[in-house]
């Protein structure tokens, strides 16, 4: 049976999740994407291939989405993917523990399953788990792993594999790199010689990055009730990791990582504010309270354009405060 496995890119989680299913389906092919209109695009692309061979050939296969949210935005293009995946035979599981919208649920649930945590006490890979492997011993494992980085318990050591998969996001080949690692860790492989080769080389790069993004951040009071500080960010700073350390250093209570690619990552350090909602206020906004991203329109390189677009949406969740 042709198995295809859709996870999110940027974290362990995603990482992780795509492993307990490789752990389940070995044959499965893995694809890592973002979010946004263009990677569900991808991802559209992806299965309406391998849909359309698979109705030629009577054949048909499995779909298993982890990790990746459906935005009310992205509503209309699901609908059309799923609703023909599934009139060509294909089994479509999506597994995720991002806030869903009424309107998102009923719009793919005649195609799909849906398995969704609404409790925000569980990350994907807890969910694959629970559903695909219950009891073995390695899937509970990866799930547990990525549970502690999703959450910040900092309850286990962890390897630094995310911070691996930053780095690996600046290859060309990095779907081929991640593919890699989700295959050696559904074999109980987390760390190896070649893994340390690359973090030593990634570590420098890392470390020159943090003296120019610190030397850059500004730190602004708004609305007199959060202290926010904006950061052009480094594709070698891992988002969730670095913004602990911006923590540290500032003692603030969001952290605006926005990239030259025209990405933010938000992340909080307390319950003054709700990641979510000011993503919400940004195209392709989504994600939790504790962590979300999005995209923003202002021309990467006017910085002064960015964090006044980026400060308009921090406002504007803190009025529905």
């Amino acid at each position: 049976m042709k198995v295809m496995i859709f996870s999110h890119e940027s974290d362990l989680d995603g990482l992780y999740s795509a492993s307990i299913g490789l752990m389940r389906y070995p044959q499965a092919m893995t694809v890592f994407l973002g979010y946004g209109v263009e990677h569900f695009n991808k991802l559209g692309s992806f299965i309406h291939s391998a849909s359309r061979y698979s109705s030629s050939s009577q054949m048909g296969g499995r779909i298993i989405i982890s990790d990746l949210g459906l935005n009310d935005e992205l509503i209309e293009i699901c609908r059309k993917i799923f609703s023909d995946a599934a009139s060509n035979g294909w089994k479509i599981m999506w597994v995720d523990h991002h806030p869903w919208s009424d309107q998102a649920i009923e719009a793919v649930k005649p195609f799909i399953e849906i398995v969704l945590d609404t409790s925000g006490r569980k990350c994907a890979a807890d969910l694959m788990y629970e559903k695909l492997l219950p009891g073995n011993i390695v899937a509970e494992k990866l799930a547990s792993m990525a549970h502690t980085m999703d959450f910040f318990t900092n309850n286990q050591y962890l390897t630094p594999i995310s911070e691996l998969m930053r780095y690996y996001q600046t290859f060309p080949d990095f779907y081929y790199r991640l593919s890699d690692l989700a295959s050696k860790s559904s074999k109980g492989i987390l760390w190896d010689v070649e893994m340390q080769n690359d973090y030593n080389d990634y570590v420098r790069l890392r470390d020159g990055a943090k003296e120019q993004v610190f030397a850059s951040i500004q730190i602004r009071e708004e609305a007199g009730k959060v202290k926010v500080a904006y950061v052009q960010s480094s594709p070698y700073l891992q988002s969730s990791l670095f913004s602990q350390e911006v923590f540290s250093k500032t003692n603030a209570d969001l952290v605006m990582l926005y990239s030259t690619k025209g990405k933010v990552s938000i992340r909080r350090n307390n319950d003054a504010i709700s990641c979510r909602s000011v993503a919400a206020n940004l195209p392709e906004g989504g994600g939790h309270d504790y962590a979300a991203g999005a995209t923003f329109k202002s021309d990467p390189s006017d910085t002064a354009a960015v964090i006044s677009e980026l400060q308009a949406a921090v406002t504007k969740a803190l009025a529905t405060m």
